[in-house]
């Protein structure tokens, strides 16, 4: 009987244990606050900031590995993933509780929310696919993609999704309507980093170099066709793109240095910004750059290339995302 009620007693401390450490609590984020948050993959924490008073209010630290976040429609729902963990996580950020978890399996790299926002597209390196999601967790299909997928970049208007390979010198191509691969083209090595002009139907691409060659410049593609069509300096290892009023914005993370050039690609400024930066967004004229190895954010004037702030975030800052409220 004594054995017997030991046992009892052992499960159901157990089950506490686990229902504890599963509810885990995080302090709560105002909904009527526009914030970015950063991925810190050093710590494996999250830091919140109030993008009104441009300085940091909390952060949360996690008890996995997460590497990249996106913020679902609602402005509540975060989803959390990373190469290492078996699941692709959701929290509410209004409870700061998690709600629910998708079971990816390990190896997701990136992800998407599409522009319809309805659907989710998740880069999963150990399959080697791109698998799409509807917001309720429920996988919709999958196409294969060539080894080591990383960087994903939809074209709204042609409803196609670019896919860079880190060890295959292809680009994949997905056509969202037919839910299927189509021809894709020849690339350089290592790429990584994406951005489209629609408009003279380009595809820029950077990268970080093959082997000992470190890689210097942005190669310029037809977007339909893949014709090669010209190199543009930004030493060294150019990995992220933002187009705004014809303007793109280049982050070189080899020279933690931020190019501004016309569309032409002609270097109009630069700056050198953090350490090791990977991550840039920009918001309300406003860039947002982190630096990995400096763990902070930099605020930074779109227009003169001017740092407005710094603020401190934790360690690795490895990922950017927003909620804008207006």
């Amino acid at each position: 009987m004594m054995r017997s009620l030991k046992r009892i007693v052992i499960f159901l401390v157990a089950v506490f244990f686990l229902s504890s450490c599963s509810n885990k609590e995080y302090p709560p984020i105002q909904e009527n606050l526009s914030i970015a948050a950063t991925v810190n993959i050093k710590d494996k924490s999250l830091s919140f900031i109030d993008l009104n008073k441009m300085e940091k209010m909390l952060d949360w630290e996690m008890d996995k590995p997460y590497t990249g976040a996106i913020i679902f429609p609602d402005g509540d729902t975060i989803l959390l993933y990373g190469k290492q963990v078996e699941t692709a996580d959701l929290y509410s950020l209004k409870r700061g509780q998690k709600i629910d978890s998708w079971k990816t399996g390990k190896g997701i790299v990136n992800g998407k929310l599409l522009q319809q926002g309805s659907k989710i597209a998740l880069v999963d390196q150990d399959l080697n696919k791109i698998r799409f999601f509807n917001l309720n967790g429920e996988e919709q299909w999958q196409v294969k993609t060539e080894m080591n997928p990383l960087t994903i970049l939809e074209a709204e208007k042609e409803k196609k999704l670019f896919v860079l390979s880190f060890n295959k010198e292809q680009l994949t191509v997905i056509d969202l309507m037919n839910r299927k691969k189509i021809e894709g083209y020849p690339i350089h090595p290592s790429a990584a980093g994406a951005w489209l002009n629609d408009a003279k139907g380009e595809i820029w691409i950077g990268g970080h170099g093959s082997g000992a060659e470190i890689e210097k410049d942005i190669h310029v593609y037809n977007s339909v066709s893949g014709e090669f069509i010209r190199k543009i300096p930004a030493p060294s290892m150019p990995i992220n793109f933002i187009g705004n009023d014809n303007h793109v914005f280049v982050l070189s993370h080899g020279t933690s240095k931020l190019y501004q050039l016309d569309e032409d690609g002609n270097v109009l400024d630069s700056i050198v910004v953090g350490a090791n930066p990977f991550e840039m967004l920009l918001i309300d004229n406003q860039l947002i750059i982190a630096g990995y190895d400096s763990n902070d954010l930099h605020i930074i004037d779109a227009v003169n290339l001017k740092i407005n702030k710094t603020i401190s975030v934790g360690n690795g800052p490895f990922q950017i995302v927003v909620r804008e409220r207006k």
